[in-house]
């Protein structure tokens, strides 16, 4: 205006039940000028702002009773004490992921239905914070996360990563460059910083180093000094507050956590999510809860970013790579690195990370006591309840349900289960379970939906169960090229040469046509491809499709049953498998493995173990392991110990890329059923095992398919998980044990020497039971 005008302004703060301040202001505002108002008053008792305890206040302001603005707002401190970050006082822990902007359909168009979808399925897996990699989110995410609680690392809009990788091309250290840098960072602070979720600003991602940042780093600093910086090139220099590194190595983390640093450490990312991964994330977080200066960290990343497209036939499926592009460079399925797919459909392993996120912890302490450890640190366990049961051999015997508790934040409280059974079956394992319920209903969290649990076996068992079926005496007839071993119920059927099974029947109904075969190999996973298991493995899978076997002691009566030897050579004798079967009058198969190396130097193997191949007539599997979903030996803390089954069909997960996928870890039995019997396998030792509705080759990795990547981290293939055919056949996979997933990258770090297969002797053994339906 040309004039001096005057303008009421009026400010409040509300709480839900009340006014917390109030000011009304006469202001007279020069012509053409503007005026600012500074208003001040300290609010006693004010509830804090955290993840757990998202307290929001509404503040309002309105010019003259005709405009009027609105914005809800918490109150919270952030500060750096003794090598920690603390939040309201509290040194918390970071139970974080990364995440994108993406839809299946409209793209980074992100639909404010599909982020509702986001930060329930966040909170319902214990997660507790959020990075808006790599740039600032929907402003709408941000009001989601203020009013749920996720705490937020806001990211600014800053990424020059080629010319970041080489010194002499980044920009750090251009200060040319200086304003479109700040641009950028002041428009996120700007528009975000009355946001309570955020407790952290990041200049930005893979940006390089340099004085440029420097300066970022203080103009921030100059606008507000609430919350924390964080730049992850900066390492450890003064221009990050706290040390923030990419995919470091636990003993890195160790390193740090026994350093005298002054910086906390939260990894900006790791636990790279790509495909069938996330192994050894319990490991990590035994390492972080170690050491009061590390805080946990950010997952790469949430969700799958490929986008849906139809083939010929108008199926759908998700694209990647070359499926936009057919003539130009792509890294292929790299986009694809969540723990969600396209459509917020969790993978398998968005449990593992719900587990080891989980905000309690319980200890088995016998005589049926549980303590329970509080690990929130603003909140109670009001709002849960437990439920407790005994398992014998996987089935329930004892529970009790819906047991009040109430442990205070951070503290511990013993509770004794009454009528615990104290008198125990010999032979049977027993497995107390205890569950953490929600009580009442949140808006993203149902009544009686599990928050956390845990498994303690009280009593170890026998795993094989012997059939009371003896059977009449077994007989041999041998041709030139058929050995014939059989009684009135079973009947199998050797080659002379090979010694390798060509049919097996019981009590009529064929189980099988073909060998059961030693397998060596795994279709390798993401992981398995980015650190090149395709080519320092290669011995492995030659020898698993191409092994000879030959016939060494021919089929021998004895009591009770009729012995037979095979060995298999692997094509350049780098190894020898001697399997020795026992066919039982009661037409129980017993087999043991025998696994020895014949040359020094061979690579780790990816999986010991064999493979039976049966008709898809089999569609029916049940076992008693780790469930529901898959496991392995490195990801197996998410999953129960009980008796499962479902369909054949549903024991895979389609990942983006066709990899290894369905195993079930820590198997006590399985069975797989058909309409007239039913097979069960049982070993002395838990075994893992898998069934798969197609033969191995339908999800192996084969290279004279595969080309090379843009960035030369990975090969790039064109086959999708969509792209998996059903079987006639059910290739079920009994195995010693396979390697771990890894996870810690996918681009060249290895599996955990812990949850490797290093080559040497291995010997294990198992029963094959047919038996009446």
């Amino acid at each position: 205006s040309n004039e001096d005008v005057e303008k009421g302004v009026i400010v409040y703060i509300s709480g839900k039940d009340s006014t917390l301040f109030y000011s009304k202001k006469i202001l007279t505002i020069p012509a053409k000028k503007t005026k600012e108002i500074y208003l001040k008053k300290v609010i006693p008792n004010i509830k804090s702002w955290s993840a757990e305890t998202p307290n929001l206040y509404t503040l309002s302001m309105s010019l003259d009773n005709n405009q009027f603005i609105s914005k809800n707002i918490g109150f919270k401190r952030v500060e750096i004490k003794n090598s920690q970050v603390l939040i309201n006082g509290k040194a918390i822990y970071f139970k974080g992921v990364d995440r994108h902007e993406t839809d299946p359909f409209t793209g980074h168009v992100v639909s404010k239905e599909s982020m509702e979808k986001d930060i329930q399925l966040m909170k319902q897996n214990n997660i507790n914070a959020v990075r808006s990699a790599h740039y600032p989110n929907d402003p709408y995410w941000l009001d989601l996360c203020d009013q749920y609680g996720l705490y937020v690392i806001d990211e600014a809009n800053i990424e020059s990563h080629p010319l970041a990788i080489d010194e002499k091309t980044q920009l750090g250290n251009e200060m040319s460059w200086l304003p479109a840098h700040i641009m950028r960072l002041s428009r996120m602070y700007y528009r975000d910083r009355n946001h309570a979720s955020i407790y952290s600003w990041s200049l930005g991602n893979e940006a390089g180093d340099g004085n440029l940042f420097k300066a970022l780093y203080s103009w921030l600093k100059e606008q507000e000094n609430n919350r924390i910086i964080q730049y992850e090139p900066a390492g450890k220099q003064d221009y990050t507050d706290v040390y923030c590194p990419m995919y470091p190595k636990p003993e890195y983390l160790i390193n740090h956590g026994e350093s005298d640093s002054d910086k906390p450490s939260i990894m900006i990312e790791y636990c790279h999510a790509m495909g069938n991964s996330v192994g050894n994330l319990q490991d990590y977080w035994d390492i972080i809860e170690k050491y009061p200066n590390l805080q946990g960290g950010y997952i790469w990343d949430w969700v799958d970013q490929s986008l849906e497209y139809k083939d010929e036939n108008g199926n759908p499926f998700l694209a990647y790579g070359h499926d936009y592009h057919p003539d130009l460079p792509t890294d292929g399925n790299f986009l694809n690195n969540g723990l969600v797919d396209p459509y917020r459909n969790p993978h398998p392993h968005l449990s593992e990370v719900k587990k080891v996120y989980e905000p309690v912890q319980f200890n088995y302490l016998g005589n049926g006591t549980i303590e329970i450890t509080n690990k929130k640190f603003f909140s109670d366990l009001s709002n849960q309840l437990i439920n407790w049961r005994v398992l014998q051999d996987g089935k329930v015997v004892f529970k009790h349900e819906n047991i009040g508790v109430n442990v205070q934040p951070q503290e511990k409280q013993n509770f004794r289960f009454e009528k615990f059974p104290n008198v125990l079956s010999e032979k049977s394992e027993y497995i107390l379970e205890v569950q953490l319920i929600q009580k009442n209903e949140t808006e993203l969290i149902p009544k009686g939906y599990e928050i956390a649990w845990d498994q303690f076996v009280i009593q170890k068992g026998a795993y094989i169960k012997h059939s009371s079926n003896k059977g009449s005496e077994l007989s041999i007839i041998s041709s030139e090229t058929i050995h014939t071993i059989k009684n009135d119920s079973v009947e199998l059927s050797i080659d002379v040469k090979t010694g390798e099974i060509t049919s097996w029947t019981f009590e009529g109904n064929v189980i099988t046509n073909q060998p059961i075969r030693p397998n060596l190999w795994r279709p390798p996973t993401d992981n398995d491809l980015g650190n090149g298991m395709d080519k320092w493995a290669k011995v492995w899978q030659n020898s698993t499709y191409e092994m000879k076997s030959e016939l060494i002691s021919k089929p021998i009566e004895e009591k009770g049953h009729v012995s037979f030897e095979i060995k298999y050579t692997t094509p350049k004798n780098e190894a020898t498998i001697t399997i020795v079967y026992h066919l039982k009058n009661n037409g129980n198969l017993e087999v043991d493995y025998s696994f020895q190396p014949n040359q020094e130097g061979l690579p780790n193997i990816p999986r010991v173990g064999m493979f039976l191949t049966v008709p898809n007539t089999f569609n029916e599997v049940s076992w008693y392991g780790k469930g529901p979903e898959e496991s392995y030996w490195d990801r197996k803390t998410g999953q129960k110990t009980g008796i499962y089954s479902g369909l054949i069909e549903d024991q895979f997960h389609r990942y983006s890329r066709p990899q290894e996928t369905g195993n079930k870890a820590d198997v006590r039995w399985m069975e797989i059923v058909s309409e007239k019997i039913k097979l069960r396998v049982s070993s002395k030792q838990l075994l893992n095992s898998s069934t798969w509705p197609f033969s191995m080759k339908e999800i192996d990795f084969n290279s004279n398919d595969a080309g090379e990547s843009a960035s030369g981290l990975v090969p790039v293939t064109k086959k999708h998980g969509a792209d998996i055919n059903i079987g006639e056949m059910i290739q079920w996979n009994i195995d010693y044990n396979q390697m771990g997933l890894g996870g810690d990258t996918s681009w060249g770090r290895m599996v955990h020497k812990e949850y490797t297969l290093p080559s040497k002797d291995y010997r294990y053994s198992f029963v094959i039971q047919p038996l009446k339906k």
